[in-house]
């Protein structure tokens, strides 16, 4: 209280401005293996390479046209603080990388630096890089949220007497980690498959870790980007990966999996280690179409009483609302948040329960409302003034550690504010494998990259990835197709009918 009460004292004074409070939640929320999140890109040509270079070729090329990218890249530039409550980020001077082997079983077998200054001699380098690869395979099967700790903390045991190779083997522990694994090309939808992270994890205080894959004859590479939410945000992450896309050029003729039918296109299957939440991850190729129709037909014919046009994600939000998954739950929507007014680019949340927006009217009055209040909050987000966000700003005048323990204290309470089933939408994206949390979010999480993919049958899809407590995600898929199905048929009632359908037709 007193933290609080003497905070915002100091901002009505103007002797300080209200906390930034995504960064700081994000930062007790989202610390372990499962919470990080990645984006993809496929066919990128490697600069320099050509058919029929050896693999370790383009592997070296690859990683070294990536640490050039990322140090021209400003939002490469920062490395993780792991605190005792909370994970924070840091800006760094330079973006160097450590290039990982592994083994089959995921241990590490070799490190080999890509950096970009003076390193020292190479008996320095070689003693560092030993100790990192022990202290690795030592801890990486612990809880995230302890082993990059006990990682430095081991490195720096074997290196003690040693000065110039504890520094150096301190720039490789926040270095962008990039790995490579083969790809048997002979499987045609092989490559959309994740890489299975949990098992290729970074040296600990780096935020990126890249996965490459490519096959020989072949000098092109699929690159999956998985970052630590404290160092990113999805959209800022997508833009990059689009970046390195442009520069290096890709495969512009390739086609996605069609839209899956029976069961989803992988998982679930853990992603998380063991101490740590237990985390499935699921990931389906679906096509949006019937939703798309609706939101067309719903802004068309409600035009005159919505504030705004529905957005996509609200009305998919309403439509999953319907299924027996998702009664009565408080569904959230990210909203990507611009730099302004001294704060940095970040992200807020628009939590709403469609279930309270159900009256004894007509469905689709009762959606107008919900449309309007999606959108009145959503505007609120994008200038940081959205009740969220004064919440969360609120928080961050408490110091981390009682933050923190307030937050563990009433787990349940997340879900009321943040909701309990989460839809994150990048446009842009390929392949985007969702985050999650450390804690709330009880009925998972869907993260959705474009709509616009095309598929091998000639349709459009979206790959569609869902995380969610182990055991609790595997009818999503089910009850997504649905919410899909019920789109189209509704679209179509609406189109035939002067009139708004009756009560029994409610979703």
């Amino acid at each position: 209280m007193a933290s609080v009460v003497a905070g915002k004292a100091a901002i009505a004074c103007r002797l300080r401005r209200p906390a930034e409070g995504w960064r700081r939640t994000v930062g007790i929320l989202l610390r372990s293996e499962p919470t990080r999140f990645a984006v993809s890109a496929f066919g990128l040509h490697v600069p320099g390479a050509a058919p029929g270079d050896p693999p370790d070729r383009i592997h070296v090329l690859a990683a070294d046209a990536l640490r050039q990218y990322l140090a021209r890249t400003s939002d490469a530039h920062f490395a993780l603080e792991w605190r005792r409550t909370v994970t924070v980020r840091r800006r760094i001077a330079s973006v160097e990388i450590a290039l990982l082997e592994f083994a089959g079983n995921g241990d590490l077998r070799s490190v080999t630096p890509l950096l970009g200054g003076a390193a020292g001699d190479a008996e320095d380098r070689a003693r560092a890089e030993d100790a990192i690869v022990a202290a690795y395979n030592a801890t990486r099967r612990m809880p995230e949220v302890e082993r990059p700790g006990a990682l430095r903390r081991a490195v720096d045991g074997r290196l003690r007497s040693d000065g110039a190779s504890a520094e150096y083997a301190r720039r490789l522990l926040s270095a962008t980690c990039v790995s490579f694994e083969p790809l048997d090309r002979s499987h045609s939808v092989a490559r959309f498959v994740p890489p299975q992270f949990h098992l290729r994890r970074s040296l600990g205080f780096g935020f990126l870790t890249i996965v490459m894959r490519t096959t020989t004859p072949a000098s092109d590479v699929d690159v999956w980007v998985s970052a630590h939410h404290v160092g990113l945000d999805g959209v800022p992450l997508q833009e990059l990966v689009s970046g390195l896309e442009r520069e290096w050029g890709s495969d512009a003729a390739m086609t996605f999996p069609a839209a899956d039918r029976d069961r989803p296109f992988i998982g679930p299957r853990a992603c998380s280690v063991d101490g740590e939440r237990a985390v499935e991850e699921a990931l389906a190729f679906v096509e949006f179409a019937p939703v798309m129709a609706l939101r067309r037909v719903v802004n068309a014919r409600f035009a005159e009483r919505l504030h705004a046009p529905a957005t996509f994600g609200a009305v998919l939000a309403w439509m999953l609302a319907a299924e027996p998954e998702f009664a009565g739950v408080r569904i959230a929507s990210t909203v990507d948040v611009a730099a302004s007014n001294g704060y940095e680019r970040d992200v807020d949340v628009v939590p709403l329960r469609p279930g309270d927006y159900a009256t004894a009217r007509d469905r689709w009055e009762d959606f107008v409302d919900f449309a309007n209040e999606f959108n009145r909050l959503l505007a609120l987000s994008r200038v940081r003034r959205s009740p969220l966000r004064a919440g969360m700003s609120t928080a961050g005048l408490l110091p981390a550690a009682v933050h923190a323990h307030v937050v563990r204290a009433n787990p349940a309470a997340l879900d009321d504010t943040f909701g309990s089933v989460c839809i994150t939408i990048i446009r842009d994206a390929k392949v985007f494998v969702a985050p999650m949390t450390d804690l709330g979010l009880r009925h998972g999480f869907f993260a959705i990259g474009s709509t616009n993919l095309p598929a091998a049958d000639g349709s459009r899809v979206a790959a569609v990835s869902i995380k969610g407590d182990a055991g609790s995600i595997a009818g999503h898929h089910a009850a997504l197709r649905r919410a899909i199905a019920r789109s189209a048929t509704m679209a179509a009632s609406l189109n035939s009918s002067d009139s708004p359908r009756p009560e029994s037709e409610r979703p």
